[in-house]
């Protein structure tokens, strides 16, 4: 089961903007804290102890880029290859991407509609016509990106979801 998960993960989404690691496990899902006990956990654990509302760090981004920011909000796309990348969408409507860092770890595909803590460093990034393109044939529908010059994106280390939300 493990080498097809890292299988699905190298053959999967194979355009990023970070080197991929040498030698890095696929990180599994695992459980969380008490206090998430009905979320699901990938990547490493959290160390950024509360979530920031999606509405507030998306309001002002680089107010939250100077240290790793926990933002909470809902998936509204998932990367459906390989789980490396998702949408995440505030209570405003405002959205932005998130990618895996390193394609260190993947989360589940049926993950649209969950509410999700992603953890992670915010990039500044200008936007590469091809990898919006890139994006749409993994499945992506809504581009936080088309129609900018550049965009915020959180690199996560770690990404806790759970149904509903």
């Amino acid at each position: 089961m493990f080498a097809i998960s890292l299988l699905t993960m190298t053959l999967g989404c194979s355009v990023s903007s970070e080197p991929a690691p040498q030698q890095e496990a696929v990180a599994p899902a695992v459980p969380v804290a008490a206090a998430q006990v009905d979320w699901t956990h990938y990547g490493a654990p959290f160390a950024v102890s509360e979530p920031v509302a999606a509405a507030t760090v998306l309001a002002d981004p680089a107010a939250h880029a100077e240290a790793p920011v926990r933002v909470r909000g809902e998936l509204t796309e998932v990367c459906q290859k390989a789980g490396c990348w998702a949408v995440l969408r505030d209570d405003e409507g405002r959205s932005m991407r998130v990618t895996m860092k390193a394609h260190s770890f993947g989360i589940d595909t049926d993950s649209r509609g969950h509410e999700c803590d992603a953890e992670g460093q915010l990039v500044r990034k200008a936007v590469d016509p091809a990898r919006i393109e890139h994006f749409k044939s993994e499945g992506s529908r809504t581009n936080p990106e088309e129609g900018k010059d550049e965009v915020w994106e959180l690199v996560a280390t770690a990404v806790s979801t759970r149904p509903g939300g």
